[in-house]
């Protein structure tokens, strides 16, 4: 057996608190961000991210790529952003639960435990019961979570396997008109 803390690989090196003023002292919008590091490490965070924000820096410990990490802090959320390329590239810590952002997916965890992932191509729902579905252009697929119904639907085509049978048929392509 290999002892693991032995075994961990340095990812950061230094951590460092800003607060970034949009306006000057006359309240007049400035086009880039006054940064400044208080020397008390205390920043009270404004309601209004685009007039102050809080933020800290972790610097990477890998100097030759760093992927610093920037998490700005917020009264509703906490955001975590760094350059992509390894891995993630966002993610939001709010009430209602955690979004990610990595490989150009948007991926979900909501506070009563389900998932919900978007990419381009569909989106994936894992619902806290365990039901999961998938929703593409051209199809919706369920799965109990049990799983014991399944179910597929396309623009001509319906089929299911449930607990009692199986079913498999063409749609009615008639509309009802108003």
């Amino acid at each position: 057996m290999t002892d693991q803390s032995n075994s961990f690989s340095k990812v950061w090196r230094s951590a460092q608190l800003f607060i970034g003023f949009h306006r000057d002292q006359n309240g007049i919008k400035r086009d880039v961000a006054k940064v400044w590091s208080p020397k008390n490490a205390s920043a009270t965070i404004h309601s209004d991210p685009s007039e102050q924000e809080a933020f800290v820096v972790v610097r990477a410990a890998d100097e030759q790529d760093p992927k610093d990490v920037q998490i700005k802090l917020r009264q509703d959320q906490i955001v975590l952003r760094r350059d992509p390329g390894v891995g993630w590239d966002g993610i939001i810590a709010d009430a209602e639960g955690l979004t990610v952002s990595v490989a150009g997916m948007r991926i979900r965890i909501k506070a009563d435990g389900s998932v919900v992932q978007e990419s381009s191509c569909g989106t994936t729902y894992l619902e806290a019961d365990g039901c999961v579905l998938k929703k593409t252009q051209g199809v919706e697929a369920m799965m109990s979570g049990d799983g014991v119904e399944l179910s597929r639907r396309t623009e001509t085509t319906i089929a299911a396997i449930r607990h009692d049978g199986v079913i498999a048929k063409a749609r009615d392509d008639r509309r009802i008109s108003q």
